[in-house]
């Protein structure tokens, strides 16, 4: 076969077996963590968590993560709330994942065999979906995922080429710490597998060019002063005691090496094929060939830096990149057995099915993680209890999540884009108004709506507080993009608003109407009033929202 016709045949398994072992995800909606990130930013925002954290409101751990936000924002704007295009997205990336790692394994080992078994070892692998697929939130992990299987693939490619050629490695390192932080491990990577490349393959492979070495410890340099800039002022991590450390660092290797503590279904039977595997190659080691035993070594030494930086905390849902290492290892230990035993039949054929029956016994064990992130699953069912209680979530998801609990198991509409009919973003929480009128405080200079599609006609009301704020106000209305209306508000009556909806410009991905309200600029009580102990950022009030 062609090399064109082998990326092909990775690109369509990846898919393909992506689909098969993940595609009932799709209808798996938002969970925990994800109530809180799925959600409009501004430009302020995104601008913001490059000189601070990703989190400002201090709900999230303090990381430095502006790349992840960027993502966040970005995804937003064009899948609003309709949680299965977040998950379609999922897929996308995973696969795309899958057949890059498939494309990096064929070529640090040599071997064709290495990537079609690459993509099944890859997508079966058991810390996939808490890590990458399920969990939408973990989007982030993917595009690292995705950054650092570039990186190799680029550093393969140019490993015999002047320093210059590896100038674009700096900026994937970059890309890599600024979406998540163990990302920083990108480029002692990359020099770690050269140098065994060197000494297992190529032996007159040049050395690192001494102008990478440089660049890149100036590089890491400038991106941990940049964070410890932004993140000043919160505390510091501090690094555990050594027994804790290195129960961190046991914990965060043997989960996607050895696919313990073996919980589930055949985890047991996948969890003695992870370990004797790579046993199995090292007693062939002899005769194996160098690739081969190149994509072994890589695999585990890849694995043990991904999982330096778990040295304080780590969390099975984080382990993507170890997980990804893991399968390089069992990937080039299969290939090369089964290319070791090519001439022997009576070898290989129960090296094949030893081979088989493991994958498979892994794909089941993912299969079964993967539930749970049912809807219906208690996993959700206990998250969705504990972000009823998140004042940062809006309160119509909140109010949708109480329903959706009380639903019998197996009715639940775990797509919000179509269970609910309206959700307001920047709004405080409901207060009852002098005439006993339900309002609701803009929490902020803007407010963003989101109509369900079958909606035509909204009505509200709005009202300036005047009388305390002292300044006219100037509001202006967007509906899917498109100004709509501009109210100067220079008194304190309600003004009554009406906006009309047609079901054919509602955006197609995301499925609802949007619609913004953006004002000159907000208040603080405290700021004008004399001993006034509300701090709140307030805007307009705003009435019920009729919808018909």
């Amino acid at each position: 076969m062609t090399a064109r016709v082998v990326g092909f045949t990775v690109f369509a398994l990846a898919g393909l077996l992506t689909v098969i072992q993940y595609g009932m995800t799709i209808h798996y909606g938002f969970y925990y963590d994800d109530y809180h990130f799925v959600r409009p930013y501004t430009p302020h925002e995104v601008l913001a968590a490059f000189h601070g954290p990703w989190d400002p409101s201090g709900i999230e751990t303090a990381y430095y993560r502006p790349l992840t936000i960027a993502l966040y924002a970005a995804r937003f704007s064009v899948f609003g709330l309709n949680a299965s295009a977040y998950h379609i997205l999922s897929l996308i990336l995973f696969a795309t994942a899958a057949a890059l790692f498939a494309v990096l394994a064929m070529r640090l080992t040599g071997s064709r065999l290495a990537g079609l078994i690459g993509v099944c070892v890859f997508v079966m692998h058991p810390a996939m979906p808490y890590s990458a697929v399920a969990w939408i939130t973990n989007q982030m992990h993917l595009t690292s995922m995705l950054v650092v299987l570039v990186g190799l693939l680029w550093w393969f490619a140019v490993r015999r080429r002047p320093g210059i050629w590896w100038a674009p490695l700096l900026v994937l390192q970059a890309a890599a710490f600024l979406i998540k932080e163990d990302g920083v491990m990108l480029l002692p990577a990359i020099v770690a597998v050269h140098t065994l490349r060197k000494y297992l393959v190529e032996r007159d492979l040049p050395h690192v060019p001494g102008s990478l070495l440089v660049s890149g410890v100036a590089t890491l340099a400038l991106l941990f002063l940049v964070r410890h800039v932004a993140l000043s002022g919160i505390p510091v991590r501090r690094v555990p005691p050594v027994d804790a450390a290195w129960t961190n660092l046991v914990r965060g290797f043997k989960g996607p090496f050895f696919l313990v503590p073996a919980k589930r279904p055949f985890q047991p039977a996948a969890s003695w094929f992870a370990m004797l595997l790579p046993v199995a190659a090292a007693v062939g080691w002899r005769w194996m060939s160098p690739g081969f035993r190149f994509g072994v070594a890589s695999g585990f030494t890849i694995g043990i830096l991904f999982d330096l930086p778990f040295v304080f905390i780590v969390k099975a849902e984080q382990l993507h990149l170890i997980a990804m290492a893991a399968s390089l290892s069992l990937t080039a230990a299969a290939s090369g057995l089964i290319h070791t035993a090519r001439l022997r039949w009576q070898v290989r054929t129960p090296i094949v099915a030893a081979i088989a029956a493991g994958v498979a016994a892994m794909s089941i064990v993912t299969r079964d993680i993967t539930r749970d992130f049912e809807p219906s699953g208690p996993l959700v069912k206990r998250a969705d209890r504990i972000v009823q209680e998140w004042a940062a979530v809006p309160a119509e998801l909140r109010e949708y999540l109480a329903a959706k609990s009380a639903q019998p198991t197996g009715n639940e509409d775990s797509n919000p884009a179509q269970a609910v009919a309206l959700v307001a973003f920047g709004l405080h929480g409901r207060e009852i108004d002098p005439a006993g009128l339900p309002v609701r405080w803009m929490s902020g200079p803007v407010t963003d709506l989101y109509v369900g599609r079958g909606t035509r006609l909204a009505s509200f009301r709005i009202r300036h507080e005047i009388g305390v704020f002292r300044e006219p106000a100037r509001l202006e209305i967007t509906v899917n993009g498109r100004p709509t209306q501009q109210v100067a508000l220079t008194d304190g009556n309600w003004h009554d608003v009406t906006l009309a909806f047609s079901p054919r410009n509602a955006p197609r991905i995301s499925g609802m109407h949007h619609v913004r309200l953006t004002l000159d600029h907000a208040w603080i009580p405290a700021r004008i009033i004399p001993d006034s102990a509300d701090t709140r950022v307030l805007g307009l009030q705003v009435g019920a929202i009729a919808r018909r």
